[in-house]
């Protein structure tokens, strides 16, 4: 029996001990493994602030994180006056240990016995980062045991700079700053590498106690630990003896500063882009964003006694496409003057700002030369009748110089030539992200401010243009996202020539007030520029471009009220011209791309290339595709009688009678607008009696209603219907045009050939004939409003 008892507990002893080693390995083995695992693969998950830099590493603004701290991204690097102070206060041997210091806890220990209380806790930086990691629980031993191991853990894991980095970046600084980036604006207004040794040590000791002391707080007690930190850095020979006297003159920060806000519009739009809690380094130059801030708040100053009270600008540089100034908005307070909405981004209609653009593209395609002639006549394109600004009309004018005066009617009648559908394929091509709806949903009032862009996507295009003509090739203009760092793409870029002859013809431009001179004065510099003005007053743009930046500028009302006088001339004009002053002024002009261009004989009347005919010409470049326009239409050969002067041909006259003159010939209706500006204009004569003519319709011309066309009565205010304003023209000015309706006389005219009368709904036929026996007849089709006007 015993024996078998003895053999009982042999077996038992021989298990049990097999199943201490098995249970010691397996313990061994999970604890490695937890060990292995027991970080985050990420140490924090705290939401960060948002932060903006400008292009020198200057803060433009940030936003408070989720939680309501101030916590700034995760810095790469440590400063090393700020390094220095840490580890002299915090953690003397911290390149030496592998996370914990069995001198430092020991030396814990017996501070604690000596003040009968916890004054030391003898934790390296890297326990003290385990325990910001927990978010600072309790004080325990066994806390103090999980930090330690968490500490070798990180040594294993992390490089020393990398822990440096985790530890400044997550460190409290007092109140609610977290991390020495954040810390160093909030309480010193600049970055933790611009920081004295003075501040590097008074952010150093900070993190020992936050809750009790920090910046406008017990003073007293933050001031002693600063000087202790600094005496001992002197007496290390970390600081020389004048290094230190300084430092300890300079005084202690005050209450938290407040951080900047130098571009909150375009911190709003970073963050609607995916950048919340991202650091954003952008290429804003942070004075010049400044500068326009001011400028453009005391210009709407002035505006809002017309209550105008918003505006924007941007500025980018052409060499590089870099945003260098974004300023959304205009800063008021009240709610109802909308300066939260950004009005870089927003969408809004055109007015003449985009003619530039068009008068390119037609260079570009051929459609037409620099100066060729444009008609500026009475012009109707269906339901459509664009008028002047001004009210006037020209007649003809060179295709640059009604860029210039920025004239309605020529521009649309080269939308019309050029192609509506063509033009707005190439808006979209361009990059201009907001006319997104059909071409026909505009018509060719795209030109006139049918569509809406953004100023952003104004000036992206604008930089695009200088960047092609200066560098002859696309640089790219920095976007939005990824604070303006990531480059846009353009799939076209009109040739160089046509931007070169549209830059020029921008130049000819009437500048405000007394810049209307600026020719005269040296200092002055030339600008490529252009506004617009939007139907009803409610946008006012204006847009320059000189060889290193391009302005762009919108001034208004966010809400969409239009105001008398907000005009680009008058309300954002002024303030381009003004910005321009402030930037540093370009050098030489753009050189003509002449290797692109083709030498030409040009018609100095009509612009056109010369004829044989032209009695006037000049050499000039032009762009090669424009080499395939028509050759000058208007210089003529006729045909005069020697004695009389009267025109003749063979029908009543010999060839020995007659005499051969170039004459300048237009239309009767272009002729009798062109007779305003050219007075000294000399008209075709009469055909001598006996002469068959053949060319009524050049005599007598109607200019509304165009042939085939159909008209629309319109209602009055009361609901009655209206009259149609009919329009004839004849070349001799002393001329009576008889009028018929549907062979039924109605009346006559001289001078002035207007007539208002109300045909009946359907089919008409319009008869007109002078005293002479000259006649023309068209048909068009009338149709009855269903509406009054006030619907």
């Amino acid at each position: 029996m015993l024996k078998r008892g003895l053999f009982y507990w042999k077996t038992a002893w021989f298990y049990t001990k097999k199943i201490r080693k098995i249970t010691f390995r397996v313990a061994l083995v999970v604890g490695l493994i937890w060990y292995i695992n027991c970080l985050p693969e990420k140490l924090f998950s705290d939401s960060t602030s948002t932060v903006l830099f400008d292009a020198n590493n200057e803060l433009l603004g940030a936003r408070i994180a989720g939680d309501g701290q101030w916590r700034f991204p995760e810095s790469d690097s440590v400063p090393h006056k700020f390094e220095v102070c840490l580890l002299a206060f915090e953690d003397r041997n911290f390149y030496s240990h592998f996370g914990i210091s069995l001198k430092g806890l020991g030396r814990a220990v017996v501070q604690n016995f000596r003040n009968g209380r916890v004054v030391s806790g003898g934790s390296t930086i890297t326990m003290q980062l385990a325990r910001i990691m927990r978010k600072n629980p309790p004080r325990t031993i066994g806390e103090k045991l999980i930090e330690m191991i968490l500490a070798t853990r990180m040594e294993i894991r992390f490089s020393k700079k990398e822990i440096l980095n985790l530890y400044a970046s997550h460190a409290p600084f007092g109140n609610n700053v977290v991390g020495l980036e954040a810390a160093s604006w909030r309480y010193f207004g600049r970055g933790a590498d611009q920081l004295s040794w003075s501040e590097s040590a008074t952010l150093a000791v900070l993190p020992n106690a936050p809750g009790l002391i920090y910046p406008g707080r017990n003073q007293e007690k933050l001031l002693a630990k600063r000087d202790r930190l600094l005496h001992f850095l002197y007496t290390s020979g970390k600081l020389d003896k004048m290094s230190y006297e300084l430092a300890l003159e300079e005084p202690l920060p005050g209450r938290p500063l407040a951080l900047p806000q130098m571009a909150s519009h375009l911190m709003n739009q970073l963050i609607r882009e995916g950048n919340k809690g991202k650091l954003v380094k952008s290429t804003i130059k942070k004075n010049l964003q400044q500068s326009i801030s001011e400028k453009l708040q005391a210009h709407s100053n002035m505006l809002a006694e017309n209550k105008i009270f918003n505006g924007a600008v941007i500025i980018s540089s052409v060499k590089t496409g870099a945003i260098l100034a974004y300023v959304g908005n205009t800063e008021r307070e009240e709610a109802e003057y909308c300066s939260r909405v950004d009005c870089i981004t927003a969408a809004r209609s055109t007015g003449s700002i985009l003619k530039p653009v068009l008068y390119a593209s037609a260079l570009d395609a051929g459609v037409i030369a620099p100066k060729q002639l444009l008609q500026d006549i009475p012009s109707h394109f269906g339901a459509y009748t664009p008028k002047n600004y001004s009210g006037k009309f020209h007649g003809a004018l060179p295709a640059d110089q009604t860029l210039s005066m920025s004239l309605n009617v020529p521009m649309v009648h080269l939308l019309n030539q050029y192609g509506l559908h063509r033009f707005h394929g190439q808006l979209n091509q361009l990059g201009f992200s907001t006319i997104r709806r059909p071409a026909r949903h505009y018509g060719l009032s795209l030109i006139l401010g049918g569509a809406e862009v953004s100023l952003y996507d104004l000036n992206k295009v604008y930089t695009s243009m200088a960047q092609q003509l200066k560098y002859g090739k696309y640089t790219g203009i920095h976007s939005k996202q990824e604070a303006l760092q990531k480059k846009w793409h353009q799939k076209y870029v009109l040739g160089s020539p046509a931007i070169y002859n549209t830059f020029e013809a921008m130049l000819e431009v009437r500048r405000p007030d007394i810049e209307n001179n600026w020719r005269v004065y040296e200092s002055s510099q030339a600008i490529a520029w252009k506004t617009g003005t939007s139907f009803g007053f409610r946008d006012a743009w204006a847009v320059g471009v000189t060889p290193d930046y391009v302005v762009a500028v919108w001034v208004g009302n966010a809400d969409g009220e239009g105001r008398p006088g907000l005009t680009g001339a008058n309300a954002a004009a002024p303030l381009l011209f003004d910005i321009f002053t402030s930037l540093p002024r370009s050098g030489a002009w753009f050189s003509e791309p002449q290797k692109e261009m083709l030498r030409t004989s040009i018609c100095r009347k009509s612009g056109h290339q010369a004829s044989n005919f032209c009695p006037e010409t000049y050499v000039d470049y032009i762009p090669q595709a424009a080499a395939q326009t028509l050759g000058c239409p208007y210089h003529q050969q006729v045909l005069l009688d020697k004695n009389s002067g009267l025109r003749v041909n063979a029908s009543c006259q010999s060839v020995y009678e007659m005499k051969k003159e170039i004459r300048f010939v237009l239309s009767p209706v272009v002729e009798r607008y062109y007779k305003q500006d050219h007075p000294n204009h000399e008209s075709l004569p009469e055909y001598m009696e006996g002469c068959e003519s053949g060319d009524e319709k050049l005599l007598l011309a109607v200019i509304y209603p165009r042939p085939n066309s159909q008209i629309l009565i319109p209602r009055e205010l009361d609901g009655s219907l209206g009259k149609s304003l009919f329009e004839v023209t004849h070349k001799n000015p002393e001329a009576t045009v008889y009028w018929h309706l549907d062979d039924e006389y109605i009346g006559l005219t001289r001078d002035l050939h207007h007539m208002e009368f109300r045909p009946t709904e359907g089919s008409h036929r319009l008869h007109l004939s002078d005293e002479l026996g000259n006649n023309i007849s068209l048909k068009f089709t009338c149709k009855i409003s269903a509406y009054s006007i006030t619907k």
